[in-house]
This record gives C-alpha cells, sequence and structure tokens, in this order.
C-alpha cells in the first residue's frame, strides 16, 4: 500500500494545551478518508497541520516522499489543494477568476495565464458543473454552487490530494449529496486522494474507504466503516445509544439514533 499521506506521533498544542496527542495515521494513495469526532476533537487541526498552516509541536508528517514543511509553498500546492470550511465572499470577482487563482503555483509573479492554464480551468469547471456559473459573481451564487466553485479552484492545481473541511457543513441535504458525489467520482476517476472532515455519520459511512473516529485530540479508532463505526465506538466517542442497521443498497451500514 503506497501512503498519500504519513502521519508520525504528531503532537500539537496552543501554548500549553494538548489539542493533538501522538496521531499516527496513514492515508492510501487513492483512498476517500473521513475524519470524524465531535466539536473540538482536533479534526480541524489536524488538516491545518497537514497542509503545513499549523507547525506541529512534536512529529513528522510526510506528503509524497518528505516531509511537509520541506516543501516550498508553490511545490506543496501542486501536490495539495485545501478546501476550507468558510468560504470567504468579501471579494467580488466572478467565477472564472475565482477558479483561475488555482493556477498560482505554475504562473510566475509577473506573467498572465496561458491558453493551457485557461483549459486546465475550464476543465475543472465542466467537471465539478459550474462552467456555465463562469461569468457570474461568487457573491451571487447559492452556498452549493460556491462550494462547487471552490471545488474546481481547487482541482485547478492539479493535486494528487485534496483536503476538505466540513465541506458540507452550512448546506442543506440535496447539495451535501451534491458535493459528496462529486468528490466521490473525482476520487474514483481521478484517482484523487480525499482527506475530509465531516459531521454525518452516515454520509462519511457511505462515500468514504476509510474513517478515522477522533475525540479530545486523539485517534480513537481508524479502518473500514464497518470496522470503526460500531455502537459502542459511537457512544464512547459521541455519548448516545445507536442502532447499526444494514441496508441492502448500501455497502456500508446506517446508524439510526435511539
Amino acid at each position: 500500500m503506497t501512503s498519500a499521506i504519513e502521519i508520525r506521533d504528531l503532537n500539537f498544542k496552543y501554548e500549553t494545551e494538548d489539542v493533538l496527542k501522538y496521531i499516527n495515521l496513514e492515508v492510501p494513495k487513492g483512498s476517500f478518508v473521513s475524519i470524524l469526532g465531535p466539536n473540538g476533537s482536533g479534526k480541524t487541526t489536524l488538516l491545518k497541520n497537514i497542509c503545513n498552516l499549523l507547525e506541529p509541536y512534536e512529529g513528522v508528517i510526510v506528503v509524497g516522499e518528505q516531509p511537509v514543511e520541506g516543501y516550498k509553498s508553490r511545490e506543496l500546492a501542486k501536490k495539495m489543494a485545501v478546501v476550507h470550511q468558510s468560504v470567504s465572499t468579501d471579494f467580488d470577482f466572478n467565477v472564472e477568476d475565482v477558479v483561475l487563482m488555482g493556477r498560482f503555483p505554475y504562473i510566475g509573479r509577473f506573467q498572465s495565464e496561458r491558453t493551457s492554464d485557461m483549459d486546465i480551468a475550464k476543465a475543472s469547471m465542466q467537471q465539478t458543473a459550474t462552467y456555465h456559473l463562469r461569468s457570474k459573481s461568487i457573491k451571487s451564487i447559492s452556498g452549493g454552487e460556491r462550494q462547487r466553485v471552490m471545488i474546481a479552484r481547487a482541482l485547478t492545481q492539479e493535486p494528487q490530494i485534496l483536503l476538505l473541511d466540513e465541506p458540507i457543513s452550512h448546506l442543506d441535504i440535496k447539495y451535501q449529496l451534491e458535493i459528496l458525489k462529486l468528490c466521490r467520482s473525482l476520487n474514483k476517476t481521478e484517482n484523487l486522494t480525499i482527506l475530509t472532515t465531516l459531521h454525518d455519520i452516515n454520509l462519511a459511512n457511505r462515500f468514504s474507504d476509510f474513517i478515522v473516529l477522533m475525540n479530545h485530540g486523539e485517534i480513537v479508532e481508524m479502518g473500514a466503516p464497518s470496522e470503526v463505526m460500531t455502537k459502542d465506538n459511537i457512544k464512547r466517542v459521541y455519548e448516545v445509544e445507536v442502532e447499526v442497521v444494514k441496508l441492502s443498497q448500501f455497502d456500508n451500514p446506517m446508524i439510526v439514533l435511539l
């Protein structure tokens, strides 16, 4: 098994507060991995360490063949793209301009976009069904459309790894399904490694190859959804009683609150 991301003995703290504690994790290349856990369990902090926005107190994060801190920012952006939870709409660019921002690792400081950059941006918009929005202001489109645009921008970086921080948290159920179906399709057709944080247990079960269950800054369990999302594990982490139900149309079980 080839790892896209390997984390060894990762510890992170804000001042004196331990936030991540001895995290060891391998994300297989080409897999779809969801990180689950209650609020404050360390999910977003873990993603920020992986993409080098935060510096670990101890431990090593390897992306590809070298530690993440060894990459220059442009080189890391060619390997890994990030879609953050909150999408700022303070700027008033049109959709095409926003998507083209994903070409920044490949364009020199005083260079303009080339035809090849425009072609890659167009292909990313077509993949995410946002090409028809290309002339619209980013402020004028819906939340689900805006999230697809941000994924298009990430794809325009031509990454091998896509990190998503709660990509469906403020969307209604139609757009939640739309975004996760899109991500799963990209994972399958492009062999794109996806690592995402999610709150919805059942959606994570449905779309993930592997689940990482976290609590209090530690990994409680990780593995296939059917192995991780058991009644005992859910009660231990979320402090709720559930029933695990197997439905014929889905490979992985569904969780019912009692």
